[in-house]
């Protein structure tokens, strides 16, 4: 047949089909023929004669290919996965051995000790501005702007206080899913 894409003729041994040429084997599966060949070389497909493949086991072979591709590119991913996760684990304890990174509740524990200090000094600075006048209208006006400052940063505190909370338990529900 022109162009060589013709089967040859032959008899079908054991339900494996038509005999194919690469040509046409290639054209069935998407491929060139010469990726055929090397399917074959490789064990993928049994070869039955010069360039001449059964039909049911070139499907066969390919699809064996595919499935061993798949799951090769799957298990590289996973492998990939864990290797990221390792690498992000030892960085985040160098991190913590030089001093760049501290656990949550250090870091929440001193920015309370620093508000708790600086809410203990600004308390007295009503009485400390007024003393000498003894002016209390004066002081009273101090205070509640003062307090109103307060309110306004533990608003703040809290808010960021809250999103750090939601941040640690999406994460925790993250790692427990992974494990």
């Amino acid at each position: 047949a022109p162009g060589g894409n013709a089967a040859p003729v032959g008899a079908d041994s054991g339900g494996r089909g038509q005999l194919l040429t690469s040509n046409l084997a290639g054209r069935l599966l998407m491929v060139s023929a010469e990726r055929v060949r090397q399917l074959s070389k490789e064990g993928w497909i049994e070869k039955q004669g010069k360039d001449q493949f059964y039909l049911v086991d070139v499907v066969q072979g390919y699809i064996r290919f595919r499935n061993d591709a798949d799951r090769r590119a799957q298990k590289s991913a996973a492998d990939s996965r864990v290797r990221d996760a390792r690498t992000r684990e030892i960085e985040l304890r160098n991190a913590v051995r030089e001093g760049r990174l501290i656990e949550i509740d250090e870091a929440m524990a001193i920015v309370e000790q620093i508000t708790g200090l600086f809410r203990a000094e600004a308390a007295g600075l009503p009485a400390r501005v007024t003393r000498v006048t003894r002016d209390l209208q004066f002081r009273k006006t101090i205070e509640t702007a003062l307090n109103d400052i307060l309110e306004r940063v533990a608003d703040i505190a809290s808010e960021g206080g809250r999103a750090v909370a939601s941040a640690r338990v999406a994460g925790e529900a993250v790692a427990a899913d992974a494990a």
